[in-house]
C-alpha cells in the first residue's frame, strides 16, 4: 500500500510543479513593477504590478488547471474540465454557505467559501479522475456529440456540484484548523515553524513530496490585507503584499546559495587525485546551479545514498538556517528556489525585504560550516562520494557521472552515443525498455518514471548518462539530472512516440479502481482495433496521417 501510495503522491508532487512553474515570471513582474525604480516609467512598472497580481490572485484557479494538466498527460480537455469544475465548486459553496450560516467571500467574482489552493488541487484532481474515468465513453448515436472526451467537463460539473456539496459541510473545521496553524506560523511562532518546515522539507527531497509539504506555507499561512482590501494567504503572496512579517523562510538562502555550494566543493577535495578534474567539473556546476537558482538536488543526490547520517545533518543545518533568520528578524521574498537570483531581484532591489545583508554575513559562516562538516565525514567515515568509488564512469557531453559500468545487455556508457536521439534511446533502454515504460513524467530536477518491472531498471546506466542519484520505491523511480530533466523527458517521449511505443499512464489509485487508463499497445479490443485499422487506411495509411 505504501508503494502504491507513493506513486500517487509522486504524481501529484510533479503536477504540482506545473502551476509553481508560472510564479517565477509572475513574481519577477511583479516584484520589480513593485519596487518602482526610477529608471522605470510608472506606466510600465504599473502594467508589470498589475500582471504579477492578477497570477497571484487567480492561483486556485492555476492549480486546477495544473494539476488535472498534470495528472492526465497534458491533455487540453482536462484542463477546460478543471476550470468548469473549479467555478461549479465555488457556486455550490456559495449557496452552501448559506444553508449552513456561514459568511461568504468573494472569490473570482462568485460568492462562495474561502477554500485557497485546496480548492484548487481537489477540482483539479475531480476533473482528471472524470477524465480516465470517462474520456472514452460511448453513448447513443442521437448522443453522440457528447461522447468521448466532449462528455469529460459535463461530468465533472456534475462531479464538482457533489463534492462542493460534501465539501461545505466538512470544510469550515478544516478552515479552523488552517486558520489556527497559520495564526501559530505566521503570528505566534513564526521561528519555530520555519524550523519544522526546513527540517521536513529537507527530508522529503529524496521522495520528490516537498512540493506538497510547501503548499501550505507558501500559499495558506497567514492572512494579510493589502491596500485594496483584499485579503491574500501565504507566506509568498503576502510578502508581495507588502506583510511586513511574511518572508520568515528566508534561512533558505543561506544553505543554498552557500552551504551546499561548499560541500560540493568539499566533495570535489575529497575525490582522489585521478578524478579531482572531472569530478570537479560536475561539483562546481551543481554549486553554481544551487547558488544561482537554489535547485541543490545534483548536490544532494550526490552523497544522500552513500551517506544517509550525513543527509540527515544536512537537513538538520538547513532547519539551523531557519532558526537563525527568523531569530535575527530577516524577511525575505522569493518565487522559485530562494537563489541568488531571488536573492537580488526580490530583496536586494526591492522593496519589502528585511535585513537581507545578513546573508552576506551569515552566508559565509555556514559555507564554512558546511565545508569543514563533509570534508571532515568523508575523510574519517571513508564516504563513497563522487570521485572516491573504484570507478569513475564518463557521462555525455564530457561531464562524469558516479557509478560502476553499465550491466552487460543493458544500455552503454552515455559518452558512447551522441546526440538527444541517442541520450533518449539510451535513457529509455536504462529504464528497462519501452515496453517496461508505463508513465513518464518530470519535474524542475528529476525524471519520475513508472516502470511495470522495476527488476529491469538499470542505475548504473543512468548514473552513466548523468544521473546523480536514482530513487525507487514500488514502481516508481526518479533519475536526478538536474535542470535539463524536462528535456529529456521531452526527448524521450518524443522516442517513443516514434517508434510506436508511447507509454500508457497506469491507473491511479485517486482514479478509482476500476477507472482505464490511456489505452496502450495491446489494451484496445479486436473490434475497435479492426474499426481503426480501416480508418487508417481509408485516409491513406499511417504515412499519411499527421
Amino acid at each position: 500500500m505504501f508503494r502504491e501510495a507513493f506513486v500517487v503522491l509522486q504524481k501529484i508532487g510533479k503536477a504540482l510543479m506545473i502551476p509553481v512553474a508560472v510564479l517565477p515570471v509572475a513574481g519577477l513582474l511583479l516584484g520589480i513593477g513593485a519596487a518602482q525604480f526610477e529608471w522605470i516609467p510608472p506606466i510600465v512598472s504599473a502594467l508589470m504590478k498589475a500582471s504579477g497580481d492578477v497570477v497571484f490572485g487567480n492561483l486556485p484557479l492555476i492549480f486546477a488547471v495544473g494539476v488535472a494538466v498534470g495528472l492526465t498527460e497534458n491533455d487540453g480537455v482536462a484542463a477546460i474540465s478543471a476550470a468548469v469544475g473549479y467555478v461549479v465548486l465555488l457556486a455550490i459553496l456559495g449557496v452552501m454557505a448559506g444553508v449552513w450560516g456561514i459568511q461568504p467571500v468573494t472569490v473570482m467574482g462568485i460568492k462562495s467559501m474561502q477554500t485557497g489552493v485546496f480548492g484548487g488541487i481537489l477540482a483539479g484532481a475531480i476533473a482528471a479522475t472524470m477524465f480516465k474515468r470517462f474520456y472514452r465513453t460511448a453513448l447513443p448515436t442521437y448522443l453522440a456529440f457528447f461522447s468521448g472526451k466532449r462528455s469529460v467537463p459535463i461530468v465533472t460539473a456534475l462531479a464538482a456540484g457533489v463534492a462542493g456539496v460534501v465539501l461545505s459541510a466538512v470544510w469550515p473545521p478544516i478552515q479552523r484548523g488552517i486558520d489556527t496553524f497559520s495564526h501559530w506560523a505566521a503570528v505566534s511562532d513564526p521561528r519555530t515553524a520555519a524550523t519544522i518546515y526546513g527540517f521536513v522539507e529537507r527530508l522529503l527531497i529524496p521522495f520528490g513530496l516537498h512540493h506538497i509539504w510547501n503548499v501550505p506555507f507558501f500559499f495558506e499561512m497567514g492572512a494579510f490585507k493589502d491596500a485594496s482590501g483584499t485579503v491574500v494567504h501565504g507566506d509568498i503572496n503576502r510578502f508581495f503584499a507588502g506583510d511586513p512579517t511574511a518572508g520568515v523562510l528566508a534561512g533558505a538562502f543561506l544553505f543554498k546559495m552557500f552551504g551546499l555550494p561548499a560541500a560540493a566543493i568539499a566533495m570535489w577535495h575529497s575525490a582522489a587525485p585521478q578524478n579531482r578534474v572531472a569530478v570537479g567539473g560536475i561539483m562546481i556546476s551543481a554549486a553554481l546551479t544551487s547558488f544561482l537558482t537554489g535547485i541543490t538536488e545534483p548536490i544532494e543526490f550526490s552523497f544522500l545514498f552513500v551517506a544517509p547520517a550525513l543527509y540527515v545533518v544536512h537537513a538538520l543545518l538547513a532547519a539551523s538556517t531557519q532558526f537563525v533568520a527568523s531569530t535575527l528578524g530577516m524577511h525575505m521574498g522569493f518565487t522559485f528556489s530562494q537563489g541568488g537570483i531571488d536573492f537580488l531581484v526580490f530583496n536586494v532591489l526591492g522593496r519589502f525585504a528585511q535585513n537581507w545583508w545578513l546573508v552576506l554575513i551569515l552566508g559565509p559562516i555556514y559555507a564554512v560550516i558546511y565545508y569543514v562538516v563533509f570534508r571532515a565525514a568523508i575523510r574519517w567515515l571513508d564516504l563513497k562520494t563522487p570521485g572516491r568509488e573504484e570507478v569513475l564512469v564518463a557521462a555525455p557531453g564530457g561531464a562524469a557521472a558516479v557509478g560502476g559500468p553499465a550491466s552487460s545487455g543493458s544500455v552503454a556508457p552515455g559518452a558512447a552515443t551522441a546526440g538527444s536521439d541517442a541520450r533518449a534511446r539510451d535513457l529509455v533502454l536504462a529504464f528497462g525498455g519501452a515496453a517496461n515504460i508505463a508513465s513518464l513524467d518530470a519535474c524542475i530536477t528529476r525524471l519520475r518514471v513508472a516502470v511495470n518491472d522495476p527488476s529491469r531498471v538499470d542505475e548504473r546506466a543512468l548514473r552513466a548518462l548523468g544521473a546523480s542519484g536514482v530513487m525507487r520505491v514500488g514502481r516508481g523511480v526518479q533519475a536526478v539530472f538536474g535542470p535539463l530533466s524536462e528535456n529529456m523527458k521531452t526527448q524521450m517521449d518524443e522516442y517513443l512516440r516514434a517508434s510506436g511505443a508511447a507509454p500508457a499512464p497506469v491507473p491511479s489509485p485517486a482514479s478509482g479502481a476500476g477507472s482505464p487508463a490511456a489505452p496502450a499497445a495491446g489494451t484496445v479490443d479486436a473490434a475497435t482495433r479492426e474499426t481503426a485499422t480501416r480508418l487508417l487506411k481509408a485516409l491513406g495509411e499511417r504515412v499519411n496521417v499527421r
